[in-house]
């Protein structure tokens, strides 16, 4: 599969742009050096000219990097403000706009900045917030992902780890779009049992995850499986204590005991399941 990025693509992408965008500076010191522009300093204004290439520079790739038109539009307005400030750099125009508007300069000067900051600053934030989304979240079943385990506050939880029984044999008699259905009620129900008393994980194809505070852990399961007997759905769970978030090994516990109680339904063995806590 290709790499949607990698460093050799973004190292080639930046200096592809640098180069192209190079006209941004040339434009601006030409002029000046050819024709002897009076500047107020000429150090500023090779640093304004610098920024205001480095700006551009960034929005050409936060184009295809970050998809966010609050972003971009921060940035647009960054590039309005380097314009501003290099270009005023000039004494002419420093004369003709920036001393007789001193509002209107501060507002395009500092506003102007601060505006593009605040732009990029909540466009990043909102972003983020949905690539944190996406990889927290299972796409299909909406429960999270195992990845988000790590996220989980510190308490003392139960811990069940649930699989579908018989999950292959739908799949294969009545098609995939059939169990992915299945997994979406599944995950549904898991997810509204959890409700305001834990959490639900989707950890593989037909297994899930679900951690609950310990004193709701019997309420937790007994409604979970009147849900799925309403669904006429099947699965086998397996369960384990969890202090200080130490999932590895409650997760472990709980496979253990997934296994068994998958064994003793394969025997047609009479199963009595009891749910260990803390003592």
């Amino acid at each position: 599969m290709r790499a949607l990025f990698n460093n050799n693509q973004i190292t080639h992408m930046l200096v592809q742009n640098a180069l192209k965008l190079s006209i941004v500076p040339l434009m601006f010191f030409v002029p000046v050096f050819v024709f002897q522009v009076e500047l107020e300093s000429i150090y500023d204004y090779i640093l304004e000219v610098t920024r205001l290439y480095s700006v551009v520079i960034i929005a050409s790739l936060s184009e295809k990097v970050i998809n966010s038109k609050v972003v971009r539009v921060g940035i647009w307005i960054g590039i309005l403000n380097g314009f501003y400030d290099a270009i005023t750099e000039i004494v002419y125009i420093d004369l003709v706009i920036s001393h007789r508007f001193p509002f209107a300069d501060a507002l395009l000067d500092e506003g102007l900045l601060l505006v593009a900051y605040g732009c990029v600053i909540f466009g990043l934030y909102k972003h983020l917030s949905k690539v944190n989304k996406l990889a927290l979240l299972d796409n299909l079943t909406k429960c999270y992902t195992r990845s988000a385990l790590s996220l989980v506050p510190h308490g003392h939880y139960q811990l069940f780890y649930l699989d579908l029984d018989k999950f292959k044999q739908i799949n294969d008699s009545k098609g995939h779009n059939v169990g992915d259905q299945v997994l979406t009620v599944f995950g549904r129900r898991l997810i509204r049992c959890c409700d305001e008393i834990g959490y639900a994980f989707r950890v593989g194809g037909d297994e899930f995850i679900a951690i609950v505070d310990i004193n709701h852990a019997e309420n937790f399961i007994e409604r979970f499986t009147k849900a799925c007997e309403v669904e006429s759905i099947e699965f086998s769970y397996g369960t384990a204590a969890c202090s200080h978030n130490y999932f590895d090994q409650a997760i472990k516990e709980a496979d253990e005991d997934l296994y068994e109680m998958k064994m003793f339904k394969a025997s047609s063995s009479p199963y009595d399941f009891e749910i260990n806590t803390f003592s």
